[in-house]
């Protein structure tokens, strides 16, 4: 995964560079420093993100119109396509903006997996005298698996609630509870 070019780049121009000085200036500790860097990585994605779920937001609105659609054109696929696409321009809707975010943000989370298993983050992690994970937490070496599955759990009940704030369609209440139980498996 660390060969893929953009990844690799991201890896040696940015990651490694931020988790060092995160540790030699802010704390002496990866596991802040990684916890930074996934804040800073969001904070970067903010204005992309808001644009998402206002977007979002506009496609909830339309959805009782769009179901209208969908059952008086159920045979005419064509003619509801046209009507749909006139509903989106009428009220400045881009269907796709909701999903671009997400796609973009993508890679920047697997460099930061890539960077973890890094053999750079690795060297890093043996120097002598380096504190390599969240000591003063549960969790004081980032190369063992956490056994108290706080890690998991929490991100199954972020992940809850972060979907639950979003949604609105009752038929989306079966992603709003597989998700989290995928994400904790």
């Amino acid at each position: 995964m660390t060969d893929f070019a953009p990844i690799k780049f991201m890896i040696e121009k940015f990651m490694i560079p931020f988790l060092s000085f995160s540790y030699e200036v802010i704390t002496p500790n990866y596991g802040v420093a990684i916890i930074l860097l996934t804040i800073l990585i969001k904070i970067l994605f903010y204005p992309i993100m808001n644009k998402q779920y206002q977007s979002m937001k506009k496609m909830q609105v339309l959805a009782p119109k769009m179901k209208e659609f969908r059952e008086k054109y159920k045979k005419e696929p064509q003619k509801m396509h046209q009507e749909t696409l006139k509903l989106y321009r009428e009220h400045d809707i881009n269907p796709f903006q909701g999903c671009l975010p997400m796609l973009l943000q993508i890679p920047f989370f697997i460099a930061i997996y890539a960077t973890a298993m890094s053999p750079q983050f690795l060297a890093l992690l043996a120097a002598p005298g380096a504190n390599p994970g969240l000591s003063s937490f549960w969790l004081a070496d980032l190369s063992l698996p956490d056994m108290t599955y706080i890690l998991p759990v929490t991100l199954a009940i972020f992940t809850y609630y972060s979907q639950k704030m979003i949604m609105t369609d009752p038929q989306q209440k079966i992603i709003l509870y597989l998700s989290p139980l995928l994400i904790l498996f």
